[in-house]
């Protein structure tokens, strides 16, 4: 269970990223490139492998009926809802 409490936070961090990812890319002007260059690979490509690894863990989990222990329920909310806001970009 530690191992996917690590595994949401690091998702979320990397979902914060995608979100600041997508404020770079509106404005086109970075401050810092190498720091810009860092936020988009783990926003658009960390975060999508990732936030699918955890969501397919946590559904496994909860059909197998093992208690979630340790992990808070905003954050598995917001970890879909950030998969399905990124499964839509993807597709569209």
């Amino acid at each position: 269970m530690a191992l996917l409490r690590m595994l949401h936070r690091t998702a979320f961090i990397c979902n914060l990223c995608f979100l600041l990812g997508l404020i770079i890319l509106k404005f086109r002007h970075p401050v810092n490139s190498g720091l810009s260059s860092l936020i988009l690979v783990l926003g658009f490509f960390v975060s999508v492998v990732l936030n699918i690894v955890v969501n397919v863990w946590m559904g496994l989990l909860r059909f197998s009926n093992k208690p979630l222990e340790g992990i808070p329920r905003w954050l598995v909310f917001v970890n879909g809802g950030f998969l399905a806001i990124q499964l839509i970009l993807m597709l569209k």
